[in-house]
């Protein structure tokens, strides 16, 4: 008897607990089918493909004795065909949140890059505006603080303790101001001895997304970026942006030999109008020729990009999108070191690469 108890007891204290603390599941699920001209994985010729992929994120929270609220987020994207990561490798960290901000601890994403990629980013300007550049992706060691909101502003402060020696660290500062339809960003990132450092936006110190052990070059990188976007009461939004990216010392042969400095300015426009169930955008982005140790070669493109998307559902909609490059020199597209760098574009002797998708997003 006392053991068919005492397993009751335990049983019930197992179950009962997780319902004391709130725990939810949300995501995405993206299906993209696409055209790319000049590509480098078909001698230069067009080519079809397609990629799905499905984000699921679980969040935890429980409301402490003193006020503060312990929160933690367990997350990854499944994308296919290539694919298919561990759990928490996109995302795995702890939280503490109370009237004084927030602080996070662990596997995180770049407060910097997540601005870029959206809004600024958005209707797929983020192939350049976000996953080309100096700064990274995610902190794979993180200590995070989020600033309580001042009257419309608010700030963010990471840093990554790398190996946990003063030999190595990355941190950023980003900033935002809301007020009415107005939004204004502001962001700088600095990141040194990164032994991945290359004009990928990476997991800072590693090549693996959930992990940072590398930081066997000296060198540094830095990206500063500022923006503005204005949403206006008739369905109207316009948006803008620059970024500088740096990098010095030993760093990735595409950007420069040596020990030099290269730099590589960005510019970005953008404009939006909704009406009903369709939603429609025209961009443009300048990324400008780059310049190592004051010397400028002529490898700068421009880029348009327009998509239309309608609204299936509250939380479905389906897209397409038409995103086109034009490089100065047909032989050459910024400091990139991969063709998908720029939609697969083989560098070959043509001077433009375009891509058309059409697909859905649906929200949970």
């Amino acid at each position: 008897m006392f053991k068919r108890i005492l397993m009751g007891s335990l049983l019930a204290t197992a179950f009962a607990a997780p319902a004391m603390a709130e725990v939810s599941i949300s995501g995405s699920a993206e299906m993209d089918f696409f055209y790319r001209t000049n590509q480098a994985s078909n001698n230069g010729d067009g080519a079809f493909g397609q990629e799905i992929a499905i984000i699921v994120n679980v969040d935890g929270k429980d409301k402490l004795d003193s006020g503060d609220t312990l929160k933690w987020r367990l997350a990854q994207k499944v994308a296919t065909d290539y694919r298919y990561d561990s759990f928490g490798q996109r995302e795995a960290w702890i939280g503490y949140e109370g009237g004084w901000g927030e602080l996070r601890f662990g596997n995180q994403f770049s407060n910097q890059y997540l601005a870029l990629d959206w809004p600024y980013g958005a209707q797929g300007q983020g192939n350049l505006w976000a996953d080309f550049g100096a700064q990274k992706v995610q902190y794979s060691k993180a200590v995070s603080y989020f600033s309580p909101k001042f009257g419309g502003f608010d700030f963010q402060a990471q840093y990554d303790l790398g190996s946990g020696t003063s030999d190595a660290r990355a941190y950023e500062v980003t900033a935002k101001y809301v007020q009415g339809g107005l939004r204004l960003d502001a962001g700088f990132h600095e990141a040194k001895n990164d032994g991945h450092a290359s004009s990928e936006a990476l997991v800072f110190g590693g090549s693996t997304w959930g992990s940072g052990n590398d930081f066997s070059k000296e060198n540094t990188v830095r990206a500063y970026n500022v923006g503005a976007i204005y949403k206006f009461d008739n369905g109207f939004d316009i948006a803008a942006g620059m970024k500088r990216n740096e990098w010095s010392g030993d760093v990735d042969n595409s950007i420069h030999g040596g020990n030099g400095k290269t730099t590589v300015d960005q510019y970005l426009v953008r404009a939006g109008y909704t009406t009903g169930k369709h939603n429609f955008n025209l961009g443009y982005q300048r990324v400008a020729d780059s310049k190592t140790d004051g010397v400028t070669a002529n490898d700068g493109m421009d880029v348009i990009n327009a998509q239309y998307n309608y609204a299936l559902s509250k939380n479905t909609s389906a897209f397409v999108q038409a995103r086109h490059h034009m490089m100065d020199d047909a032989n050459k597209s910024s400091v990139m070191h991969g063709a998908w760098q720029l939609d697969g574009a083989a560098n070959g002797g043509k001077d433009s690469a375009t891509r058309i998708l059409v697909g859905t997003w649906t929200g949970f």
